[in-house]
């Protein structure tokens, strides 16, 4: 009867019903993370085929008429990035951190495809007002006066230019962007150059850092702790507090590092303008307010992802509030699902230190709203660092505690410190304590 009265002949409901079953049957089985396949080199082109999907749905949201075509496929994409994601497993606890890091790279690149899927015009560059037909289609590359063929098809290098604008520099979805100020040569060759030796720095930094964290005491691929309970209270929090800044260093400059590789691919192989890649990074540690740190002193790359999977639809629920928490909310379950993706049980201290933020930001909109001044100065940098350096070791101890000490960033057999300083070094303390 209720068939019928909606107009939906019965045998409709049936296949309905079935393809609905068959779908639900396809997610259970995709987001099983209990059932895995041990991740090789062998099967590592499967456990990343999508960015195949990725690079489909970043293609059709730079087409004109693909609105319902990209909304049908969403969900067959979400899937099928968590089922690649979940499906293999680095079975080395050493590792681990890369078994992270995919669940981080799927939280991302959910965000992205459902952004491509759900803007009706698609996704348009700075000064575009409509998406033009194929035919108008243009390269990322800057045109050649010698002739050059493009390494790339130009509708493929679309494609990947969008799918790889993290910041969305050059982008509608990227407006209002903090960019930091160019700190190198604009000029192609000594830019290469500069970014060349970056890369080389930062990775002997991120190597120590990350090689020395995994000789502390109780430090391990199963737990540990930075707040060693042997130690002075007074002691200890110092102790803890350089743990956790050395944590943020190595976070700055591992997104440092492989930002710098990506533009020597950018620049070097794809002959892209030095400009097209500003830094990164700002100054963090100048931060005047927690505004100003999160807003500008951190880096960016996960704006549109933070906003697409919580600011956008907290502002439709509860206005500019809404949009400050749903922002960091997202943060908070981007770093949370994306290491239970990877294997890690979730801890609530990282929901916590994220959505603390969002307070302590409010709190300064409620000082500049009653007295008409921004917050800043030296009692805006202490009011900062009680929520970054203060709650964010609450942050750190949940990955510490989560076995991220013990796990290599830097594999040890390309690790300079675990290969060559830390044999040197080894005997002559022992030589010191006899």
């Amino acid at each position: 009867m209720s068939s019928k009265i909606f107009g939906v002949a019965p045998q409709n409901t049936w296949i309905g019903h079935r393809a609905s079953r068959a779908a639900a049957d396809v997610a259970r089985e995709a987001l099983q993370p209990s059932r895995y396949v041990p991740l090789t080199w062998g099967n590592a082109l499967f456990a990343h085929s999508y960015l195949l999907p990725y690079i489909v749905m970043a293609y059709l949201t730079r087409r004109p008429g693909t609105y319902a075509v990209r909304l049908l496929l969403l969900p067959l994409t979400v899937l099928t990035i968590i089922r690649c994601t979940v499906h293999y497993h680095i079975d080395d606890p050493v590792y681990g951190w890369y078994n992270w890091l995919r669940g981080l790279a799927a939280f991302a690149a959910i965000a992205k495809v459902t952004h491509f899927a759900v803007v009706p015009e698609g996704t348009l560059k700075t000064g575009e007002e409509c998406l033009q037909a194929p035919q108008f289609e243009v390269s990322c590359r800057p045109p050649s006066t010698k002739g050059e063929r493009a390494l790339i098809p130009p509708f493929l290098s679309d494609a990947l230019e969008l799918g790889t604008a993290a910041r969305g520099i050059g982008w509608e979805f990227g407006r209002g962007v903090h960019v930091p100020r160019v700190r190198r040569p604009l000029d192609r060759g000594p830019y290469l150059r500069v970014t060349l030796l970056s890369v080389l720095r930062t990775y002997l930094l991120v190597d120590f850092f990350d090689s020395f964290l995994e000789t502390l005491p109780g430090i391990t691929v199963s737990g540990g702790t930075i707040f060693f309970p042997n130690l002075h209270p007074v002691a200890r929090y110092i102790v803890s507090t350089a743990l956790h800044l050395g944590t943020g260093i190595i976070v700055i400059l591992g997104l440092e590092m492989w930002y710098d590789v990506a533009s020597l691919i950018g620049v070097g192989l794809f002959h892209q303008v030095p400009s097209q890649w500003p830094p990164v990074h700002d100054e963090p540690w100048r931060m005047s307010s927690l505004h100003e740190f999160w807003s500008k002193g951190w880096h960016q790359i996960l704006r549109d992802t933070f906003l697409v999977m919580g600011g956008y639809p907290g502002k439709w629920i509860a206005g500019d509030t809404g949009m400050l928490f749903g922002t960091f909310i997202a943060s908070g379950l981007f770093h949370e699902i994306g290491l239970y993706l990877g294997g890690a049980p979730i801890d609530g201290r990282v929901m916590f230190f994220f959505v603390a933020q969002a307070f302590g930001i409010l709190l300064e909109k409620f000082y500049r709203y009653h007295t008409g001044r921004r917050v800043g100065g030296l009692i805006g940098r202490l009011w900062a660092a009680i929520f970054v350096v203060g709650f964010g070791q609450l942050c750190t101890e949940s990955w510490i505690a989560r076995g991220a000490g013990g796990r290599a960033l830097v594999p040890p057999p390309v690790s300079p410190t675990r290969q060559l300083l830390f044999p040197v070094l080894r005997p002559l303390m022992q030589s010191v304590r006899s």
